[in-house]
């Protein structure tokens, strides 16, 4: 386990009861784990996504070509002073039809990145376990103590870190197409998370993309807290983002409406929105 958390001052509300269950684990470790039936399954899914994906990424890279030369005209530079990180959520409601777009975006997005030269990563997040895992067991034993701050096990996962000079999403970000990692979403942590290793990468400019079906949620800790602990906490680290000199967020979400959390929002609610909406977006945001 590799794990780091700072507590910033305006996060003086937020706490977290334990981090000795937390995992970072990369996309490809993650694949390494599956059986041999559990593999098979993913490739029929892989197969079944690209199939019914084909004609969209073929659109959406071809609408792509118009802004990403207008970008390239506007600033030549840009690959060297400019640094991107994708979180996306995997909650237990991205199943389906909702899987399949956020994995459609995800990959869009990589190749727009990629066209432009510009450094970027790519992490997930979720909880190991349903309702608290390890945490929640380790906070009972003790005696439920009131007001515990988060209480359940998170899981990042990173699937492309900035050093990648590769083209596009790696083949493990199909990882969230599998429902059985699908749970809980502490949007805040992860959030703060690729924030704090773009600082790392000293670009002039930082953007976060935030890949989301909802709100934050999970059950575990807000039955133990506030009803909106989790929902504040994001929002600090979203202020505390848009104050950071050189740093910008913006989110797409996926059949929601994520803009009253996100200065910058697109919503994608069909497959046939990708091609027709997420190239203009992106122009915006690097125009």
């Amino acid at each position: 386990m590799n794990w780091f958390w700072k507590q910033k001052e305006h996060d003086g509300e937020y706490s977290i009861y334990t981090t000795d269950y937390d995992v970072e684990i990369t996309g490809e470790a993650l694949i390494g784990e599956l059986s041999t039936a559990q593999r098979k399954i993913l490739d029929e899914q892989v197969e079944s996504f690209e199939r019914a994906t084909e004609t969209c990424r073929t659109e959406t890279s071809l609408n792509s070509l118009s802004h990403i030369d207008a970008i390239l005209a506007s600033d030549p530079n840009i690959g060297d002073t400019t640094a991107v990180s994708i979180v996306v959520d995997h909650s237990g409601s991205l199943k389906g039809q909702r899987a399949i777009i956020a994995c459609l975006v995800v990959q869009m997005v990589c190749d727009f990145l990629s066209r432009l030269g510009v450094r970027y990563e790519i992490w997930g997040f979720t909880t190991v376990a349903w309702k608290g895992g390890r945490s929640r067991q380790s906070w009972i034993d003790k005696g439920r103590p009131r007001n515990p701050g988060r209480l359940n096990d998170v899981l990042h996962i990173r699937y492309r870190e900035a050093s990648n000079t590769g083209s596009g999403a790696p083949w493990s970000v199909y990882n969230m197409l599998r429902s059985e990692i699908l749970k809980e979403n502490i949007d805040g942590e992860a959030v703060f998370w690729a924030a704090e290793r773009l600082k790392n990468l000293d670009a002039d400019q930082n953007l976060v993309i935030v890949i989301s079906d909802g709100a934050p949620v999970d059950d575990s800790t807000l039955n133990e807290n506030q009803p909106d602990f989790l929902w504040r906490h994001l929002e600090a680290v979203i202020s505390d983002i848009m104050a950071t000199p050189g740093f910008r967020i913006a989110a797409v979400g996926i059949d929601h409406d994520v803009g009253r959390l996100y200065p910058s929002a697109l919503q994608v609610d069909r497959l046939a929105h990708v091609s027709t909406v997420l190239p203009d977006y992106l122009g915006r945001l690097f125009l």
